[in-house]
């Protein structure tokens, strides 16, 4: 690289003969490919500015670190030393850098998500499931919530969103919607509905049913459907949470009115789902705590599940 030998060469000082990290670099990559043209390809950089910036170096700390043989770069006694030094912070600075980008994609966070029971069932977890194969060695919590407990499960920061067909008003939480769903009817077999490919208004007059907790937003929306249709329906039990609407209907205690990613998971055997004309439908959202920082995660998480619902099957009558 160079004929000049360490004595023709000036001592450096204190000040020219500090490198920088870029310097420490390219001569490292120069060590480890033992030429030019093999360092220009792992740095991506041009043959001729790394030969400038080796004959800086060597002008800098005043010695030859190179000498040239058939086979290519032949590094002296002072450049293995130097190097020796300089190879412990390279990998270190190696492996910083990808960490850094593993926190840029969200492989090193803890993503502590919440749902309703509903969401619950099927499409949280497939999304979930989504977002570790896109993020892997991302580390998963999953909350299933009343709805009672949303707001003190953002607000206190226990964790960072909530899926569900909630949107409660609460200057603190923000909302995404990220698709809507059709309400449909899950009947027992042996019902006289059961053989009907879908559900009319009319056919649901006087029918014995599971209902949810007044105020809820299932029980809301099915009571907006009732009274749009003009129906009365026989309550013969009152549950909180979809599954046990599900296990209640499938000992024949009556129809239940859900949405349809309620559907998506298992579902008892002694039930069909069936559409409904003209179908109220429920909007399911992501929730989270404006005022708290967010990671990335959550932003796929919305991604995720805007695609999934988008994608789903139509229930055929």
């Amino acid at each position: 690289m160079s004929d000049k030998t360490a004595k023709e060469r000036r001592a450096p000082s204190l000040d020219d003969g500090l490198l920088s990290l870029r310097q420490m670099e390219v001569f490292h990559a120069v060590m480890q490919a033992r030429s030019i043209t093999g360092a220009s390809k792992v740095l991506n950089v041009s043959q001729p500015a790394l030969s400038r910036t080796i004959r800086r170096i060597e002008d800098l700390l005043g010695i030859a670190l190179f000498t040239r043989d058939r086979n290519g770069l032949v590094p002296t006694s002072e450049a293995l030393e130097i190097c020796s030094e300089i190879d412990p912070l390279i990998r270190q600075l190696v492996g910083v850098g990808t960490q850094i980008g593993r926190i840029a994609r969200g492989e090193t966070a803890v993503f502590r998500a919440g749902s309703t029971a509903s969401v619950a069932r099927a499409l949280v977890p497939q999304a979930l499931r989504t977002l570790s194969v896109e993020v892997p060695g991302i580390e998963l919590f999953f909350d299933v919530l009343p709805v009672d407990q949303i707001e003190e499960y953002l607000i206190t920061g226990r964790g960072e969103a909530v899926v569900t067909i909630v949107s409660p008003e609460h200057p603190l939480i923000a909302v995404e919607h990220v698709g809507r769903v059709d309400m449909v009817a899950v009947i027992p077999k042996d019902h006289p509905l059961a053989s009907h490919r879908i559900i009319r208004a009319a056919d649901l007059a006087n029918a014995d049913f599971i209902a949810f907790a007044q105020g809820g937003a299932h029980q809301t929306v099915v009571d907006r459907f009732l009274s749009r249709e003009n129906l009365t329906m026989n309550t013969r039990a009152v549950a909180r949470f979809s599954d046990t609407a599900l296990a209640l209907a499938n000992e024949a205690m009556g129809i239940v009115l859900v949405d349809y990613v309620t559907t998506l998971g298992p579902v008892g055997s002694n039930l069909v789902v069936r559409p409904i004309e003209n179908a109220p439908q429920f909007s399911i959202a992501v929730l989270w705590n404006r005022r708290r920082p967010h990671s990335a995660n959550l932003r796929k998480l919305i991604e995720i599940l805007t695609r999934r619902l988008q994608d789903l099957p139509h229930l055929s009558p």
